[in-house]
């Protein structure tokens, strides 16, 4: 069977689809036990420790894991198995020494940095937290390296692993009344290196063959191809790290206090946990191998298409998300989770709609690495010099509500100037019929929603049933609707043959 033919990719796209939900469903579980048993100060510092995870995936990075998901896939299709082997040893190795490197800088500097975040009382903790980051960033490059084999089996449902560890350690932690900060990094760690654990062994028995001999070195010509994409990329990973939401929260401890950063990621998280259901997030892994694959005489054709696809599947999700928060943010903070920062409610709808703008991200970026437009990438970083004006702008005036608004933005005005310059391949075929169908149709949801709820009185959990019975509804529509297209269609429908296509023919896809 050919690597990243439609056989492999089907079975990629199942195992994707079933693991992903598994984890998903651990995760908002979770989070639920966290965000109702954890002190607020304890849950704003966890959430600031793991604010240095995009700190040291940027600032260490050389480009490794980029340079690992563009080369891999084309070693593999070329049958290089020793080339492919020999790029994941070098990666991990590399970025082992880095991580550690990085960390114990930090550390050093401990006294003269942490005060500036209020988190001086929490060195232990870092430390602590330091073997969580090692697994972290290990993990992931195994993952990548799966993924690339089109084992999504393992590196997908080794994430599943690492949501149940962790839901089962906090259920641990909620009955025993002991969840501190130490116990919470402790079950994650742990998590992580069970997770870490199972993907080693099955990367050793599928992905290691015995070709991949230990003194395999790739010719000086393809080492310098590398090494350019690698430091292009990483100048573009360290343009990342102030775009990325996670970052915002040092700049909330700075200007506010560690509470406010638990506020304030409580509904990023709750975006997250949203966003790594689309599509673009949910089959990542399956979608990469396949889009760098490709020949590029199919490239005009097929690029604005892939791009069409990924835009309109993203959207098939997004926008009944960002219907129902703008329903339901209140009810549903009070609900499930108890009213616990519920105060700031409004944050879910802000933040779903920033995310429902940014949805071209993935799909833009995949055009422009298909390219090797990694200068212009790169070039697009220069928003994060914005996004850090408007969060000291923002921040002191209308409090975390501001970094909300600087962060999506700055993420908006970055994914324009990319498009732009790939704007000749990244065509969204369908524009005009996508976009009018969903404001129509979403728009009237909200409406009825709120029409609703006059009559249903202040009953929350009976208006969040009405709400999802609704979005339910005007998903039938939609799918029916000419929001996708004949493409988007004929590829579903190749992708999940047989009862997969039956069961899209029933809902209307």
């Amino acid at each position: 069977m050919v690597l990243y033919g439609r056989g492999n990719a089907r079975q990629s796209l199942l195992d994707t689809v079933l693991f992903r939900a598994l984890s998903q469903v651990a995760t908002i579980l979770g989070y639920i036990v966290m965000v109702r048993a954890m002190a607020m100060e304890d849950f704003g510092v966890f959430n600031l420790l793991y604010a240095f995870i995009p700190v040291v995936s940027t600032v260490a990075s050389l480009g490794l894991e980029q340079t690992l998901r563009r080369y891999q896939p084309e070693y593999l299709k070329a049958g290089n198995a020793a080339a492919s082997s020999w790029l994941v040893r070098f990666v991990a190795s590399a970025r082992f020494g880095t991580n550690v490197l990085l960390l114990a800088l930090i550390l050093l500097a401990w006294n003269q940095l942490a005060p500036i975040v209020k988190l001086a009382p929490y060195r232990a903790e870092f430390m602590l937290f330091s073997v969580l980051i090692l697994l972290h960033f290990q993990s992931r490059i195994l993952q990548l390296s799966l993924a690339s084999h089109m084992l999504h089996r393992f590196s997908v449902g080794s994430m599943a692993v690492l949501a149940f560890a962790k839901l089962a350690g906090y259920g641990l932690l909620a009955l025993m009344h002991a969840f501190s900060l130490e116990n919470a990094i402790i079950v994650d760690t742990v998590g992580y290196a069970v997770s870490y654990l199972v993907m080693r062994v099955q990367h050793r028995k599928h992905c290691l063959p015995d070709e991949a001999l230990p003194g395999f070195r790739p010719e000086p010509e393809e080492r310098k191809r590398m090494i350019r994409y690698g430091l292009f990329n990483n100048f573009n990973d360290a343009g990342t790290l102030l775009l990325n939401s996670k970052s915002d929260n040092f700049f909330i401890a700075a200007v506010i206090d560690p509470v406010s950063v638990g506020i304030y990621s409580f509904y990023t998280r709750l975006n997250e946990m949203v966003g790594n259901l689309l599509p673009t997030r949910l089959f990542e892994n399956v979608v990469q191998p396949v889009f760098f694959g490709m020949k590029p005489g199919d490239a005009p054709t097929r690029t604005p298409q892939y791009f069409t696809f990924l835009l309109n599947m993203n959207l098939l999700l997004q926008w009944p998300v960002l219907a129902f928060s703008i329903a339901y943010h209140a009810e549903l903070v009070e609900v499930v989770f108890g009213g616990k920062y519920g105060e700031h409610s409004w944050m879910l709808p802000l933040i779903v709609g920033f995310a429902a703008l940014n949805v071209i991200a993935v799909p833009v970026t995949l055009v422009a690495q298909y390219e090797e437009k990694a200068g212009i990438i790169l070039l697009s970083k220069v928003t994060a010099v914005y996004n850090v004006a408007a969060l000291l702008l923002l921040l002191p005036v209308v409090g975390i509500y501001g970094a909300a608004l600087a962060s999506g933005s700055a993420q908006l005005i970055k994914n324009a100037f990319v498009w732009w310059h790939v704007r000749d391949r990244a065509v969204w075929i369908d524009f005009w019929p996508a976009v009018g169908s969903g404001l129509g149709l979403w728009g009237g949801a909200v409406g009825v929603c709120y029409l609703l709820k006059p009559a249903l009185g202040g009953m929350a959990l009976l208006n969040l049933a009405a709400g999802l019975l609704v979005c339910g509804m005007v998903t039938l529509l939609y799918v029916r609707s000419p929001a996708l297209s004949a493409f988007d269609r004929q590829l579903l429908r190749s992708l999940l043959a047989g009862r997969g296509a039956r069961i899209l023919r029933v809902v209307g896809l």
